[in-house]
Order: structure tokens, then C-alpha cells, then sequence
């Protein structure tokens, strides 16, 4: 859900990225942050489209 909101306001949707990690997996932490790291890197710059997004009143 989180994923369609970004890209509704344009944002790439590759930017977030959930994971579990147990405080014993350090080295999962490591490897999972050097990949996204370098998955941002392919993405360049943050930039949004401009999209004006309306919010319905409730």
C-alpha cells in the first residue's frame, strides 16, 4: 500500500524497502543495506514528478 502512495505522488517505488532482521543477523544487515545502497545509487538523484494529490475529507 505504502509502495502505490509513493508512486501516486511520484516517487519511485523502489526507494522502500522493508526487511526483518534479527539483532543476531549483523551480517544479513550488512549485505541487505550495501545492496539497497547500490540499488539507490541506480536510481540517481531524488526527484519527485510534481503531482498535485488530493486528499478526500472524511
Amino acid at each position: 500500500m505504502t509502495k502505490s502512495l509513493l508512486e501516486t505522488v511520484g516517487i519511485n517505488p523502489k526507494r522502500l524497502r522493508l526487511e526483518w532482521i534479527s539483532a543476531a543477523e549483523g551480517q544479513k544487515f550488512a549485505s541487505l543495506i550495501h545492496e539497497f545502497t547500490n540499488d539507490i545509487k541506480q536510481l540517481g538523484p531524488f526527484a519527485t514528478k510534481s503531482k498535485k494529490v488530493e486528499i478526500p475529507n472524511k
